[in-house]
């Protein structure tokens, strides 16, 4: 009885198909490709450019789309901006001051940019936060004073108006319980607006136009405590700091707890978060009460975030961090120091690991067979195989806690500049694999990793030998080990005689042979029929041409194949005219006049003869001696193809139509090509059904309105749409322009 061996299978990890990770170390990232790779170093201090503060005060700082610096100046009750390039500061005109009116702050404590240009002021004490247009500094809204009733979910949100008894501007205002204070605010992509409100321990939430929304007030089980810090990422996640509290909390975009975000671990001291900015990614990035670097908290594949490092020493206390569009960081010090702070070229972690989710394979004890790498490792960088079977699903936290010993593989690709790599499964037979890879680098460099394949079961060429070979355990690992340093080019070569059949199917050939290097199967294919395929024509229709070439050869020189090879390009049935079936001669016996009544003379072809058609450009050299049937030659192998097209052909349609009809049609014959436009035009176009459509009647327009074209209908001026009236010399037509009654 022979057995056959069950068919190879394979599974696909990369970023169409997914990585199905269960664990990224921390150290290891998908680029903006998908593609795995070591982490940069979080915002290494290698390109900072500062920018002169001249004395500033700054409580807070905001980036518009633009990358230019907002810096809220609380001291003197101001907003300033730094461009890109660096130039001088310059205070923002009209915009701040001392005071209550409109425009003028007292005590701001925070600003914010939306995506649409807009800048947001906490206006503190005034009770209020004011909205302006970055675009001419117009101000859009003042949004507040607002003041809470009510508790949790019944709780509410009214104008409050101070006391009337009270006297001067700002804090000196004696505003009733429950008047927010708003201490910072930031804006989501949707732009809704969350503000900090210390004195009533909440968040408010509000929609684009300052509508009031809700509250939030709990973190976990605790109510918040005094919230003076927010920001909010991509997936309007927010991120709140508390006065004096030891960690940033998390809530989700519906208001639920999501985490708790503390000290590092092995951190010394006291941990009192001050400022923080978030990216787009959810990245968090934390500065500490007198620290002098940032804190920076990656977030893992659950939303949830893990702490990933440090800046490098900023050289002075931190007061106000932001970030740009592009994530890298922007920093104010202690010592009146703007810093731009991009991350570092060639700067990366050394070391990082990733761990699949169980592979199922769906066999009972399976023995897996080997991995695919498509990977780029450069000269100081490595990439680790690890494998590890079983025949139970195990949790995350067991595969953890494996001892080194069990895990088997452990190959190292350290081949630079191949493209594709591959290694054997040692681990033994079953059901489910998880593979580990650990990416090493130098600091300076980092492997890349596009593609994994895990191919299942084991396909050795062992099976085809004499059983003696596997009776020892061992000398059949040794005979499957060795064997498989073959398996790769054994691959290359079945998979390309199992494929090499759809290069002889229209339908499945490649067809991109638009690269130098790449070769155009379909073309390759149609030569083997002397079919030359037209590069300008669609992919599609080249196919459709192969597809219909038995066809076209069979019915070349017919009516019918220059029908179908039409078609084929334009998608249209196309209309033949013979032009012998235009001749309308008297029979004798079998005519009337009217019905085939041409005539003809010497005049049907204009041969050249003495005295008759001997002037240049009247007369025709005929190369026929036979006179007598120039009526016959005038009208014999002629025709015309009238094609309709949904719209004005262009110049290369109409050329690759005359080669169609070119090569279609009989050698001896004369095509001629005329692409039908919609339109009835007597004596140029005027087949119904084919180049005509009938339709409602035009409007009317007049001259010096509007370009005439094909189809305009001419009206009557202004002056003739108006009712007749009697004036001499201009309108004084009468029975024309002119009525008497």
């Amino acid at each position: 009885m022979i057995v056959s061996a069950p068919r190879q299978r394979h599974l696909l990890l990369d970023a169409n198909a997914g990585w199905r990770y269960a664990m990224l170390d921390r150290t290891v990232r998908p680029d903006a490709e998908g593609r795995l790779r070591l982490r940069p170093l979080p915002h290494a201090a290698g390109a900072v450019s500062n920018l002169a503060a001249d004395d500033f005060a700054v409580q807070a700082l905001a980036l518009d789309s633009a990358a230019n610096v907002y810096a809220l100046d609380a001291e003197r009750a101001q907003v300033s901006r730094f461009d890109e390039s660096g130039d001088p500061v310059r205070v923002l005109p009209c915009v701040g001051g001392p005071g209550s009116a409109p425009y003028r702050f007292a005590e701001p404590l925070g600003i914010a940019i939306s995506e649409c240009g807009n800048l947001y002021v906490a206006d503190a004490a005034n009770r209020r936060v004011q909205v302006f247009a970055l675009k001419g500094l117009l101000l859009r809204a003042i949004w507040g004073p607002l003041r809470l009733s009510g508790t949790g979910s019944s709780r509410t949100a009214t104008r409050a108006t101070p006391s009337p008894s009270a006297a001067g501007e700002g804090d000196e205002l004696t505003w009733p319980p429950g008047t927010w204070r708003p201490a910072d605010v930031a804006v989501g992509g949707s732009g809704r607006a969350y503000v900090c409100d210390p004195d009533n321990d909440v968040v408010h939430v509000l929609d684009a136009n300052g509508r009031w929304l809700r509250s939030l007030d709990r973190d976990e089980s605790a109510a918040f405590e005094r919230p003076t810090r927010i920001a909010v990422d991509g997936a309007e996640s927010i991120y709140v700091l508390q006065e004096s509290d030891d960690h940033v909390a998390v809530i989700g975009p519906d208001g639920t707890f999501r985490e708790r975000i503390g000290a590092p671990e092995g951190w010394s001291g006291p941990f009192v978060p001050e400022a923080l900015a978030v990216a787009r990614t959810g990245e968090l990035f934390v500065s500490t009460r007198g620290g002098r670097r940032i804190e920076v908290y990656a977030t893992r594949r659950d939303g949830t975030h893990e702490y990933a490092g440090s800046t490098a020493d900023l050289g002075a206390v931190v007061a106000a961090i932001a970030l740009d569009a592009c994530g890298n960081l922007v920093i104010f010090d202690g010592e009146q120091r703007l810093q731009r702070c991009v991350t570092a070229e060639g700067a990366f972690e050394t070391e990082g690991r990733y761990l699949s989710e169980p592979l199922d394979s769906a066999l009972y004890r399976c023995q897996w067979h080997r991995v695919v790498l498509r990977a780029t490792v450069v000269t100081g960088t490595t990439v680790r195989v690890d494998t590890f079977t079983s025949e139970s699903e195990k949790t995350l936290s067991e595969i953890r806690m494996l001892p080194e010993d069990r895990w088997a593989t452990g190959v190292v690709h350290s081949s630079v500049d191949l493209p594709e790599w591959d290694c054997l499964v040692q681990s033994p037979p079953g059901r489910y694999l998880w593979l580990r890879l650990t990416l090493l680098g130098n600091g300076s460099a980092t492997p890349v990793i596009s593609l994994a394949k895990v191919f299942y079961p084991r396909s050795s060429p062992a099976r085809y030998l004499p059983a003696i070979y596997r009776e020892d355990p061992v000398g059949d690992d040794f005979l499957g080990r060795f064997l498989s340093i073959f398996d790769s080019t054994w691959t290359v070569f079945g998979d390309t005689i199992d494929s090499f059949a759809r290069h002889f199917d229209p339908d499945a050939v490649p067809a991109d042979g638009v690269a130098a290097d790449r070769v155009d199967f379909l073309s390759w294919l149609a030569s083997w029929l002397d079919l030359s395929l037209d590069q300008h024509w669609p992919v599609a229709k080249r196919r459709a041409l192969l597809r219909q070439a038995h066809r076209l050869y069979a019915l070349r020189g017919t009516l019918a194949g220059l029908r179908l090879h039409v078609k084929l390009y334009t998608g249209s049935e196309p209309r033949i005219l013979e032009h012998f079936r235009l001749r309308r001669w008297l029979y004798l016996g079998a005519a009337r006049l009217g019905d085939r009544s041409a005539l003809w003379g010497d005049a049907v072809v204009a041969r050249l003869q003495l005295d008759r058609f001997s002037r240049v450009g009247s007369f025709q050299l005929i190369d026929s001696d036979d006179p007598l049937r120039d009526p016959f030659h005038h009208l014999a192998h002629r025709f015309t193809v009238f094609v309709p097209l949904p719209r004005e052909a262009s110049d290369t349609e109409t050329r690759t139509l005359e080669r169609i009809v070119e090569l279609a049609k009989p050698a001896h014959a004369l095509g001629v090509v005329r692409v039908a436009e919609p339109g009835l035009r007597v004596g140029i176009q005027s087949f119904v059904g084919v180049d005509t459509l009938i339709g409602r009647y035009p409007d009317a327009v007049t001259l010096g309105d509007v370009r005439l074209r094909h189809g305009t209908v001419l009206g009557p001026s202004f002056d003739e749409a108006v009712p007749p009236t009697f004036r001499v010399g201009v309108r004084s037509r009468i029975g024309s322009t002119t009525g008497l009654n």
